[in-house]
C-alpha cells in the first residue's frame, strides 16, 4: 500500500471499539465542580478508566461524540440545574441514549442538587434553562424532540442516584459500587462481525487447559497491525473471565502512549491498575490491611485474569506486572502486541500465539457483511471481491474498511475504487500499518522497502535463496539477516515453513 497523501473519499471509521470503562457527562461550564472531581477520583481508585473532557477545545467536542462515547462501556450523565444551558450538553446526551438503544450501552443517573422529576417532566429552574437553550439556538423541531426524548428517556433510567452538597460522599459510594458491578457483568464488545474469532478462541482455551503450571500463566498474542489481536482477546476474555476472582482489561495501551504526550502515561496505567488491585484484594483477600505496604502479597492469593492490551515496547513489560509472581496460583496473564519482543523470555512469558491471517473463505465472508450486509457475496461482482481481497490481505480491518467503501456502488464504482486505492491507501488501514512502519530502525525500514516493491518476486521463495538474492543486489548479509528477522519479529513480513509469505 503506497503512503501518499490519502484521498478523503476513501477516509474510513471503523467500528469503534472499546477505549474507555466510563464516560462522565456533566455541565460544561464547571469541569472542576467539586461533585465531579470527587466522582472521578472515587472512579480511578476503583481502577475504572475513565474518560473527561476537561481539556478538550471546542473544535475537538465532534471527536468526543463520534468516538470516545461510542468507545465507553458505560456513561454516568451528572444532571445539575444548569445542564440545559448548553446545547452541548443537550447533544452529548442525544448521543449516549442513541448508544444506549444501539449497543446496549449502560447509562447511569446522577441527579445532583435537581429533582428528577423536573428533569423527566422538563419544569421548574430546569425547564426554564432548557426553553431558554432551544429558543436562543434551535429551529429544528426535530431536533427539540430529540433533545427532549432523551432526557426524559435519561430521567426514567434505575437506579438513579440523588444527591447534594452535604451527602454526596454517601452517594459516590453507591454510585462506584454500581458502576464497577455493570463492568463486571458487562462483556467486552467484540466486533460487529466476529468472522474467524471463535476458532482462535477455541485454540486459545484448549491451550489454556493444557497448560502444566498451576502458577500464574503468561501468554502473548502476536501478529501484524489490524489482523485482530485485540478482538480474540476480548472474545477470549468474555468466555473464561468467570472463572477468576479478579479480572481486568486494560485497553490501548499503545493509544494511551500517544494521548499524553507530555506526560509519562506509563506510570498513570501503572498506577491506576495498582490502584484497582489493591480495592480487589480489599474484598477478595483475607486480613487485609490498606495502611500496610504488605496489601501487595494479597493479591498473590488472588485467582487473576489480566488482560494488556497493545503493548508495544519491552519498557511496557518491565514497568507493568507481568510476572509469575505477581498474583495466585491459576492466574493468567494475557497481552497482545505486534512484536516479539526479546523481553518475553527474561519476562517469563509462557507461550506466544500467532495470529495469523484469515483463509480465503473467511476473507470473502466478512468482506460480505460490510460490502453486501450479508455472508454471501454477489456472484456479479466476483472478479472485483478477488481485487479487493487482494487489496486487504488478509487483514480483518483492511476487508471491513475497504467492503464499508464499496457498499451499495456500481460495478463502476467498484472498479473506480479499487484502483483509486493502488494510490490513495485508506487512511485507517494506513495509520495501523504506519504505527508498525515508524517503529522500525532505519536497516529494517530499508529493508521493508525492498521486500514490499519486490514481494511478488519474492513470493515462495526459501529464504536463503531471498537472501542470496539480497546480497547479489549489494546487500550486507549480516545486516540483511537481522533485518529480516527484526521484520518477523514485528509482524511485517512472515515466512511459512522457510518459505516467504
Amino acid at each position: 500500500m503506497s503512503s501518499q497523501n490519502q484521498d478523503p473519499e476513501f477516509t474510513f471509521n471503523p467500528h469503534t471499539t472499546i477505549m474507555y470503562d466510563v464516560y462522565i457527562s456533566f455541565e460544561p461550564h464547571y469541569p472542576s465542580h467539586p461533585f465531579i472531581s470527587l466522582l472521578s477520583g472515587a472512579l480511578k481508585r476503583a481502577g475504572v478508566h475513565l474518560f473527561l473532557d476537561n481539556y478538550m477545545k471546542p473544535k475537538s467536542k465532534d471527536l468526543i461524540l463520534s468516538s470516545v462515547i461510542k468507545g465507553s462501556r458505560v456513561s454516568i450523565v451528572v444532571f445539575t440545574t444548569d445542564f440545559a444551558c448548553t446545547t452541548w450538553s443537550l447533544k452529548e446526551l442525544e448521543k449516549i441514549m442513541e448508544y444506549r438503544s444501539s449497543r446496549g450501552q449502560q447509562v447511569v443517573p446522577v441527579f445532583y442538587e435537581v429533582d428528577p422529576e423536573e428533569v423527566f417532566n422538563q419544569t421548574g429552574h430546569f425547564g426554564e434553562a432548557l426553553l431558554a437553550t432551544l429558543a436562543r439556538t434551535s429551529t429544528n423541531q426535530a431536533k427539540v424532540l430529540s433533545y427532549r426524548t432523551a432526557l426524559k428517556e435519561a430521567a426514567a433510567i434505575s437506579p438513579r442516584f440523588l444527591t447534594n452538597f452535604r451527602d454526596r460522599s454517601n452517594t459516590i459510594d453507591s454510585i462506584v459500587g454500581h458502576v464497577t458491578s455493570l463492568l463486571d457483568s458487562t462483556a467486552l464488545f467484540v466486533a460487529e462481525h466476529p468472522v474467524g474469532v471463535n476458532s482462535h478462541v477455541q485454540d486459545l482455551i484448549q491451550l489454556l487447559d493444557n497448560k502444566k503450571s498451576d502458577g500464574v500463566f503468561i501468554m502473548a498474542i502476536w501478529g501484524m497491525g489490524g489482523i485482530g489481536k485485540t478482538t480474540v482477546a476480548k472474545a477470549l476474555y468474555n468466555q473464561i473471565s468467570h472463572n477468576f476472582d479478579v479480572r481486568k482489561f486494560v485497553p490501548d495501551i499503545d493509544e494511551r502512549m500517544e494521548d499524553f504526550p507530555r506526560r509519562w502515561p506509563l506510570g498513570i496505567i501503572e498506577e491506576e491498575l495498582l490502584l484497582f488491585l489493591k480495592e480487589q484484594v480489599a474484598t477478595k483477600a483475607c486480613n487485609f490491611d490498606s495502611t500496610s505496604v504488605i496489601w501487595w502479597e494479597g493479591i498473590r492469593c488472588v485467582k487473576v485474569l489480566l488482560v494488556l492490551d497493545n503493548v508495544r515496547s519491552e519498557k511496557e513489560l518491565e514497568v507493568l506486572p507481568v510476572t509469575c509472581e505477581c498474583f495466585g496460583p491459576g492466574s493468567i496473564i494475557i497481552i497482545t502486541t505486534r512484536t516479539k519482543h526479546d523481553q518475553f523470555n527474561e519476562t517469563g512469558i509462557n507461550h506466544v500465539y500467532r495470529l495469523k491471517e484469515m483463509d480465503y473463505n473467511e476473507c470473502v465472508e466478512l468482506f460480505s457483511q460490510s460490502a453486501f450486509k450479508k455472508a454471501t457475496p454477489e456472484r456479479t461482482y466476483a472478479d472485483l471481491i478477488n481485487r479487493a481481497l487482494e487489496y486487504s490481505d488478509g487483514l480483518p480491518l483492511a476487508l471491513v474498511a475497504v467492503g464499508s467503501v464499496l457498499f451499495e456502488r456500481s460495478r463502476v464504482e467498484w472498479d473506480s475504487v479499487l484502483e483509486r486505492l493502488k494510490r490513495f491507501p485508506l487512511q485507517d488501514v494506513w495509520q495501523v500499518l504506519r504505527k508498525s512502519i515508524d517503529s522500525l530502525g532505519y536497516d529494517m525500514k530499508q529493508m521493508f522497502l525492498v521486500l514490499a516493491y519486490l514481494s511478488h518476486f519474492f513470493i515462495g521463495m526459501d529464504r536463503n535463496d531471498v537472501t542470496q538474492i539480497l546480497q547479489k543486489a549489494g546487500c550486507d548479509v549480516v545486516v540483511a539477516l537481522k533485518a529480516i528477522k527484526g521484520l518477523e519479529d514485528h509482524s511485517l513480513v512472515s515466512f511459512e515453513k522457510d518459505k516467504f509469505h
